[in-house]
Protein backbone atom coordinates (compact mmCIF):
# COMPACT_ATOMS: atom_id res chain seq x y z
CA UNK A 1 0.00 0.00 0.00
CA UNK A 2 2.95 2.34 0.97
CA UNK A 3 4.52 2.11 -2.55
CA UNK A 4 2.01 1.57 -4.71
CA UNK A 5 1.85 5.35 -5.03
CA UNK A 6 5.63 5.87 -5.43
CA UNK A 7 6.93 6.79 -9.02
CA UNK A 8 7.83 4.09 -11.48
CA UNK A 9 10.64 4.84 -13.89
CA UNK A 10 11.89 2.18 -16.54
CA UNK A 11 15.65 0.21 -15.87
CA UNK A 12 17.08 -2.15 -18.02
CA UNK A 13 19.05 -5.10 -15.88
CA UNK A 14 21.64 -5.57 -18.38
CA UNK A 15 24.40 -3.02 -19.63
CA UNK A 16 22.83 -3.24 -23.30
CA UNK A 17 19.60 -1.00 -22.11
CA UNK A 18 17.32 -3.57 -23.69
CA UNK A 19 14.34 -4.29 -22.77
CA UNK A 20 13.53 -1.82 -20.24
CA UNK A 21 11.43 -3.37 -17.00
CA UNK A 22 8.90 -0.88 -14.91
CA UNK A 23 10.28 -0.66 -11.27
CA UNK A 24 9.06 1.50 -8.45
CA UNK A 25 11.44 4.11 -7.15
CA UNK A 26 11.86 2.84 -3.59
CA UNK A 27 14.78 5.84 -2.91
CA UNK A 28 12.04 8.78 -3.34
CA UNK A 29 12.04 10.76 -0.39
CA UNK A 30 9.23 13.44 0.76
CA UNK A 31 8.47 15.32 3.88
CA UNK A 32 4.84 15.89 4.61
CA UNK A 33 2.99 19.44 4.96
CA UNK A 34 0.28 18.30 7.23
CA UNK A 35 -0.66 19.39 10.64
CA UNK A 36 -1.72 16.04 11.38
CA UNK A 37 1.88 14.54 12.55
CA UNK A 38 1.97 18.14 14.70
CA UNK A 39 -1.16 17.85 16.35
CA UNK A 40 -0.70 16.13 19.51
CA UNK A 41 -4.55 15.50 20.08
CA UNK A 42 -4.14 13.43 16.84
CA UNK A 43 -2.10 10.61 19.14
CA UNK A 44 -2.51 8.30 21.98
CA UNK A 45 0.13 6.43 23.57
CA UNK A 46 1.00 2.43 23.14
CA UNK A 47 3.19 0.11 25.06
CA UNK A 48 4.90 -2.18 22.79
CA UNK A 49 5.68 -5.80 23.68
CA UNK A 50 8.39 -8.63 22.54
CA UNK A 51 7.84 -9.55 19.05
CA UNK A 52 5.84 -6.32 18.24
CA UNK A 53 6.90 -5.17 14.63
CA UNK A 54 5.34 -2.21 12.80
CA UNK A 55 2.88 -4.74 10.75
CA UNK A 56 1.48 -6.53 14.10
CA UNK A 57 0.66 -3.06 15.46
CA UNK A 58 -1.14 -1.64 12.79
CA UNK A 59 -3.08 -5.38 12.89
CA UNK A 60 -3.53 -5.10 16.33
CA UNK A 61 -4.97 -0.87 16.51
CA UNK A 62 -6.29 -0.31 12.63
CA UNK A 63 -7.22 -3.79 11.81
CA UNK A 64 -4.87 -3.66 8.68
CA UNK A 65 -1.02 -4.53 8.70
CA UNK A 66 -0.30 -2.91 5.48
CA UNK A 67 -0.33 0.16 7.61
CA UNK A 68 2.42 -0.50 9.30
CA UNK A 69 3.66 2.41 6.95
CA UNK A 70 2.12 4.73 9.81
CA UNK A 71 3.45 3.33 12.68
CA UNK A 72 6.99 3.67 10.93
CA UNK A 73 5.92 7.41 9.73
CA UNK A 74 4.69 8.49 12.82
CA UNK A 75 7.45 7.59 15.36
CA UNK A 76 10.37 8.17 13.00
CA UNK A 77 11.00 4.72 12.65
CA UNK A 78 13.85 4.48 9.98
CA UNK A 79 15.51 0.77 10.97
CA UNK A 80 12.48 -1.11 12.71
CA UNK A 81 14.49 -3.91 13.18
CA UNK A 82 16.69 -1.70 15.84
CA UNK A 83 14.66 1.53 16.49
CA UNK A 84 11.56 -1.02 18.00
CA UNK A 85 13.06 -2.71 21.91
CA UNK A 86 14.64 -5.90 21.48
CA UNK A 87 13.98 -8.90 23.24
CA UNK A 88 15.83 -10.17 26.59
CA UNK A 89 17.51 -12.36 23.97
CA UNK A 90 18.30 -10.22 21.45
CA UNK A 91 18.96 -7.44 23.77
CA UNK A 92 21.89 -9.63 25.19
CA UNK A 93 23.24 -10.03 21.89
CA UNK A 94 23.80 -7.01 21.19
CA UNK A 95 25.25 -5.81 24.26
CA UNK A 96 27.89 -8.46 23.69
CA UNK A 97 28.51 -7.83 20.04
CA UNK A 98 28.88 -4.03 20.91
CA UNK A 99 31.04 -4.24 23.52
CA UNK A 100 32.89 -6.99 22.64
CA UNK A 101 32.42 -9.21 25.71
CA UNK A 102 32.83 -12.63 26.13
CA UNK A 103 30.16 -13.35 27.93
CA UNK A 104 26.83 -10.93 29.34
CA UNK A 105 27.85 -11.31 32.74
CA UNK A 106 30.99 -8.74 31.81
CA UNK A 107 28.07 -6.11 31.55
CA UNK A 108 26.61 -6.63 34.89
CA UNK A 109 30.00 -5.90 36.58
CA UNK A 110 31.47 -3.27 34.30
CA UNK A 111 30.31 -0.20 35.22
CA UNK A 112 29.67 2.47 32.31
CA UNK A 113 29.57 5.94 33.97
CA UNK A 114 28.11 7.66 37.32
CA UNK A 115 25.39 9.70 38.08
CA UNK A 116 25.88 12.17 40.34
CA UNK A 117 22.84 12.75 42.61
CA UNK A 118 22.53 16.10 44.36
CA UNK A 119 19.97 15.91 46.92
CA UNK A 120 19.20 19.53 48.80
CA UNK A 121 17.07 19.25 52.24
CA UNK A 122 16.17 22.94 53.34
CA UNK A 123 14.47 23.04 56.44
CA UNK A 124 12.99 26.36 58.17
CA UNK A 125 12.64 26.85 62.11
CA UNK A 126 9.17 26.19 62.97
CA UNK A 127 8.45 26.24 58.75
CA UNK A 128 8.47 23.17 56.59
CA UNK A 129 11.03 21.36 55.01
CA UNK A 130 11.81 21.09 50.81
CA UNK A 131 13.80 18.57 49.43
CA UNK A 132 14.98 18.75 45.90
CA UNK A 133 17.22 16.61 44.12
CA UNK A 134 18.81 17.02 40.68
CA UNK A 135 20.78 14.34 38.42
CA UNK A 136 23.80 14.28 36.03
CA UNK A 137 26.26 12.19 33.99
CA UNK A 138 29.19 11.92 35.02
CA UNK A 139 31.80 9.97 33.43
CA UNK A 140 34.94 8.22 34.33
CA UNK A 141 37.20 8.97 31.91
CA UNK A 142 38.23 12.79 31.55
CA UNK A 143 40.54 14.54 29.44
CA UNK A 144 43.91 16.33 30.54
CA UNK A 145 44.73 19.26 28.13
CA UNK A 146 48.11 19.40 30.52
CA UNK A 147 49.17 15.55 30.08
CA UNK A 148 47.46 15.28 26.84
CA UNK A 149 45.94 12.06 28.16
CA UNK A 150 42.89 10.53 29.35
CA UNK A 151 42.69 10.18 33.14
CA UNK A 152 40.43 8.46 35.55
CA UNK A 153 38.41 10.14 38.27
CA UNK A 154 37.91 9.43 41.83
CA UNK A 155 35.28 9.35 43.14
CA UNK A 156 33.70 10.00 46.67
CA UNK A 157 30.49 7.84 47.43
CA UNK A 158 28.77 10.55 49.51
CA UNK A 159 29.76 14.17 50.38
CA UNK A 160 27.48 16.45 52.60
CA UNK A 161 27.59 19.65 53.38
CA UNK A 162 25.41 22.27 55.40
CA UNK A 163 24.87 25.39 55.18
CA UNK A 164 22.84 27.30 58.22
CA UNK A 165 21.13 30.68 57.66
CA UNK A 166 20.09 33.21 60.49
CA UNK A 167 17.91 36.16 61.40
CA UNK A 168 18.68 39.32 59.68
CA UNK A 169 21.62 37.97 57.51
CA UNK A 170 24.06 38.39 60.64
CA UNK A 171 26.08 36.01 61.60
CA UNK A 172 25.72 32.84 64.69
CA UNK A 173 25.45 35.04 67.44
CA UNK A 174 21.76 35.45 65.92
CA UNK A 175 19.11 33.08 66.25
CA UNK A 176 19.25 30.48 63.45
CA UNK A 177 15.58 30.48 60.60
CA UNK A 178 16.64 27.35 58.58
CA UNK A 179 20.02 25.01 57.22
CA UNK A 180 20.27 23.53 53.83
CA UNK A 181 21.89 20.18 53.79
CA UNK A 182 23.30 19.61 50.28
CA UNK A 183 24.00 15.75 49.85
CA UNK A 184 25.87 14.17 46.99
CA UNK A 185 26.01 11.05 46.26
CA UNK A 186 27.87 9.27 42.92
CA UNK A 187 25.52 5.94 42.22
CA UNK A 188 27.19 3.78 39.42
CA UNK A 189 25.27 2.71 35.96
CA UNK A 190 26.35 -0.57 34.51
CA UNK A 191 26.48 -1.25 31.45
CA UNK A 192 23.93 -3.84 31.38
CA UNK A 193 21.13 -1.57 33.32
CA UNK A 194 22.47 1.52 31.26
CA UNK A 195 21.31 -0.62 27.92
CA UNK A 196 18.06 -1.84 29.48
CA UNK A 197 16.78 1.46 29.95
CA UNK A 198 17.79 2.56 26.28
CA UNK A 199 15.78 -0.23 25.43
CA UNK A 200 13.01 -0.05 27.57
CA UNK A 201 12.53 3.89 26.21
CA UNK A 202 11.62 2.47 22.72
CA UNK A 203 9.36 0.83 24.35
CA UNK A 204 6.07 3.70 24.19
CA UNK A 205 5.46 4.68 20.48
CA UNK A 206 2.68 7.13 19.32
CA UNK A 207 -0.25 6.15 17.48
CA UNK A 208 -2.22 7.91 15.12
CA UNK A 209 -5.96 7.84 15.55
CA UNK A 210 -8.43 6.32 13.23
CA UNK A 211 -9.58 9.56 12.14
CA UNK A 212 -6.62 10.62 10.48
CA UNK A 213 -5.52 8.22 8.68
CA UNK A 214 -7.56 9.25 5.72
CA UNK A 215 -6.42 12.51 5.54
CA UNK A 216 -2.85 10.88 5.86
CA UNK A 217 -2.87 8.24 3.01
CA UNK A 218 -4.47 11.49 0.54
CA UNK A 219 -1.60 13.49 1.35
CA UNK A 220 0.40 10.83 0.45
CA UNK A 221 -0.94 10.40 -2.85
CA UNK A 222 -1.04 13.72 -3.68
CA UNK A 223 2.50 14.19 -2.56
CA UNK A 224 4.17 11.39 -4.64
CA UNK A 225 1.46 11.96 -7.63
CA UNK A 226 1.80 15.19 -7.92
Amino acid sequence: MYFRNFPKNLYSFDLSGASPTTVTNIFSRFNFNSNVLNNAFAFYKYQLVDGDTPEIVAAKVYNDPMLHWVICLTNNLADPLFDLPLSQDALERKIVKQYEYSSITEAYSTISHYVLEVKKTLSEVNGPTTVTTSNNIVTLDQYNYSSNTIVTQSLNTTTTEKITFYANNSNANSATVATLTIASTYKPVYVYDYEDNLNEEKREIKILKQEYIGPLTLELETVLNG
